[in-house]
């Protein structure tokens, strides 16, 4: 609010300066009208900033876990006993980002910012959870305040650097990470940093620096998503570029790193909800180890819980004890009947040990119980096409469209499905439907321009590969269509 009180107030003295352009009449007007807008102004500017926030202690959000509402009822009392305490209206606000309530973590966190505006705690928590509920910008934008609170708390550069590049903003990213760099730092902190700097060159083009900064990074032990940033830059060449996937958008395990302001937030997790929430983070942060003794006791404690077994299960397959895993979800599915989750989650487990039938066997167990979960009809048909059971794929897929929102790489399944099968005209369809859905898919253009040509609309099949290879000329899929075309002179006839 002072920014904008100080902007307002060179806008009013701008029209008191411009007073002397008026007749005597409309001067005398003008200046008395500029004078009570500056006094007013003025006034502004003194104001407590927090009394422009609303700091009524924010209602507890309902849940059925006793022990938890409890313990917000009394972080909530010592709240309102105290209304200027930043610390207790903090306190309360990790509360409710330990538990899950996201809304009221990042309100309550506002009014602990408001009551301690130099305290860097509250906009730095509050960012987190701005991060978690998807608003990057504001999460940004609240780290930055809280870099500005405490400009050495290497973990807010790291925080602020990456969701800079899930936003497309390379070139600030790179000068956060450069930034960061000149903060004392330890070994726990490099991989995250140098990674970023490798993202942020690759991003602006400087292919050969990202490659150079690979050499500081680890030989061994780099989590998943530090091997396909790696992957991606050393496959890059001259007009060969692969995109790298945005951190909250991969299905590879996240970045970690020491955070002992964010780790505090732990301390206040009650209940079964909380804690279910921080076992998952455990496994999710790759702390599946330390996460296994909290999930047994819960399992302990609660025992008519069915996802706590799915929890134990995801530990133990993040320990690599993937018979341990199996184990424990054959057990719940004798135990739990009726519960969807835990047959698809033992399907996706045989998968992976290469038990076929009865990886079938749970999928369609999961669609007898939940007819409408469509991950079960895609991991079914992914298991069928892998079979060559083309026709049983196919048909799992078409039931999965009754089912589901409009789905692009459903339709382009379907189109590579029903071509391997000579129907063109459904081939097509499918392929025209998944452009209509994702027109900057290369591998669809390719696919319909080959379909195209079977069906001999020479012009038609033409213009689609056309659009392929200008999406991504050096695509496996694109160069293959290229190749195929070629080959049976659909492009010698232009």
């Amino acid at each position: 609010m002072l920014y904008h009180n100080e902007f307002s107030l060179i806008s009013a003295l701008d029209h008191f300066f411009r007073v002397i352009k008026m007749s005597a009449k409309q001067q005398l007007y003008a200046c008395i009208c500029s004078v009570v807008a500056l006094v007013a102004l003025l006034v502004s500017c003194g104001k407590d900033p927090a009394s422009k926030l609303d700091l009524s202690v924010v209602s507890i959000p309902a849940t059925d876990d006793a022990d938890l509402r409890r313990f917000l009822a009394r972080l909530d009392s010592q709240a309102k006993a105290d209304p200027s305490s930043a610390t207790n209206r903090g306190r309360l606000a990790m509360a409710y980002d330990a538990n899950g309530f996201s809304e009221a973590a990042v309100a309550t966190y506002a009014q602990a910012a408001s009551l301690d505006p130099r305290e860097m705690r509250w906009p730095y928590l509050q960012a987190l959870a701005n991060s978690q509920q998807g608003n990057i910008e504001s999460a940004v934008q609240l780290m930055e305040q809280a870099i500005r609170l405490d400009p050495t708390y290497l973990p807010s550069y790291l925080a602020k650097g990456y969701w800079l590049l899930d936003l497309g903003r390379h070139q600030e990213a790179c000068e956060n990470f450069r930034t960061s760099e000149t903060v004392k730092s330890t070994s726990q902190f490099k991989l995250p940093l140098v990674l970023g700097l490798i993202q942020c060159h690759f991003e602006l083009g400087d292919d050969e620096q990202a490659r150079q900064l690979l050499a500081e990074l680890p030989n061994s032990d780099l989590p998943p998503y530090a091997l396909q940033v790696r992957d991606r830059v050393l496959r890059t060449r001259q007009n060969e570029r692969v995109e790298i996937p945005m951190l909250n958008q991969t299905n590879s395990k996240p970045l970690s790193w020491s955070d002992p302001v964010a780790g505090a937030v732990v301390e206040f997790t009650r209940g079964l909800s909380g804690e279910s929430l921080l076992a998952q983070k455990l496994i999710d942060g790759s702390r599946a180890a330390d996460g296994l003794p909290l999930i047994r006791s819960l399992r302990s404690q609660y025992p008519a819980e069915a996802h706590l077994l799915e929890l134990h299960s995801a530990a133990l397959v993040e320990l690599d004890r993937h018979a341990e895993a199996i184990e424990v979800l054959e057990t719940g599915i004798g135990e739990f009947k009726g519960e969807h989750l835990l047959h698809f989650n033992l399907g996706l487990l045989y998968v992976t040990a290469q038990r076929t039938d009865e990886a079938l066997r749970q999928f369609d167990r999961t669609l007898a119980i939940e007819p409408s979960f469509v991950q079960a009809y895609d991991a079914k048909a992914t298991l069928l096409i892998n079979q060559n059971a083309n026709q049983a794929a196919r048909e799992t897929l078409e039931a999965s469209l009754k089912l589901r929102s409009p789905d692009a790489e459903t339709h382009y399944l379907l189109g590579v499905l029903f071509g391997g099968e000579g129907e063109w005209l459904q081939s097509i369809d499918h392929f025209t439907q998944a452009i209509e859905l994702r027109p900057d898919s290369a591998s669809a253009h390719a696919s319909l321009a080959l379909s195209l040509s079977e069906m001999g609309r020479i012009e038609d099949a033409f213009a689609a590969i056309q659009s392929a290879r200008k999406l991504a000329p050096n695509d496996p899929t694109v160069q293959r269509a290229v190749e195929t075309l070629v080959a049976n002179d659909v492009l010698e006839a232009f």
